[in-house]
């Protein structure tokens, strides 16, 4: 065999090894929408509309999971929602790392599990605002009938609070390109978690909350892919406040922002690569 001939063949078979070798996978997503009113963690913090915008990378590692970062940030259309001084641009900024594991449990059902990490800053606060540094737990079950779901939030700092999201999900796929989800959950949180969002309590306000249950939400989504990278969403839903000393306590303050039952909405665009 010539030096000539060697050199290919040990070119091919490089060629070869190297076609074998998979690239870690990457993907680009983000939105932006104008939603009715602000609500998280189970409170409305804004009764009037903002924007919010999201940008979303991720690697994927074969079997391995997958590894995101994102940021994440909302501007107030209004001052008139919410009793918190602040500028219309860019009021709140969050910043996160997730990881993902998907277990295949049997044909059809995967259980996907994350863990996160997430920064909250508030710099449209007039007067300065607190940052949060958040742990999230998270899992998913997927499958063919409806997917129950967990999130836990746990602050440390400036204070320490737990939050629980509990709930059930399932996707219909309308039409070849519309896609409607039905998502109902529930809002949690601890003793220190009811405090700060709702205040002392009304009829004891040296008293603590009972943990628990605290909040009901019905979603509705509407997904329509326009293209491969190009889609829009609509959804409607509806806060409820279940627990009796929250509603007491939501009755009784000045807070603009104070509701018991509220209906809201949003529409957005969304790009994928």
């Amino acid at each position: 065999m010539t030096k000539k001939t060697m050199l290919l063949a040990v070119c091919l078979t490089a060629s070869a090894s190297f076609a074998e070798v998979r690239l870690p996978t990457f993907s680009l997503n983000a939105y932006a929408d104008i939603e009715s009113a602000y609500i998280c963690r189970g409170y409305v913090w804004d009764k009037r509309p903002y924007s919010a915008q999201s940008v979303e990378g991720t690697i994927g590692f074969w079997q391995f999971g997958r590894f995101d970062a994102y940021i994440w940030t909302m501007s107030a259309l209004s001052g008139s929602g919410h009793s918190t001084p602040m500028r219309y641009a860019y009021n709140e900024i969050d910043y996160g790392m997730r990881y993902f594991y998907d277990l295949e449990i049997a044909e059809d059902w995967t259980l996907v599990n994350g863990v996160a990490r997430q920064w909250v800053t508030n710099p449209g606060v007039r007067h300065g605002g607190h940052s949060f540094i958040d742990w999230w737990a998270m899992q998913t079950l997927k499958n063919p009938y409806v997917w129950p779901y967990w999130r836990l939030r746990y602050s440390r700092r400036p204070y320490q609070a737990a939050y629980w999201c509990i709930g059930l999900k399932r996707p219909f796929e309308i039409l070849e390109d519309l896609t409607l989800t039905v998502d109902v959950f529930g809002d949690m949180g601890d003793s220190r978690t009811l405090g700060r969002l709702f205040g002392p309590k009304p009829d004891a306000p040296g008293s603590s909350y009972r943990g628990g249950l605290y909040a009901l939400n019905l979603v509705l989504r509407l997904d329509y892919r326009l293209t491969d990278y190009l889609g829009l969403f609509a959804f409607i839903g509806q806060y409820d406040a279940v627990m009796d000393d929250v509603r007491d306590a939501l009755k009784a303050s000045s807070a603009r922002e104070a509701t018991r039952d509220f209906t809201y909405g949003g529409i957005g665009v969304a790009v994928n690569f």
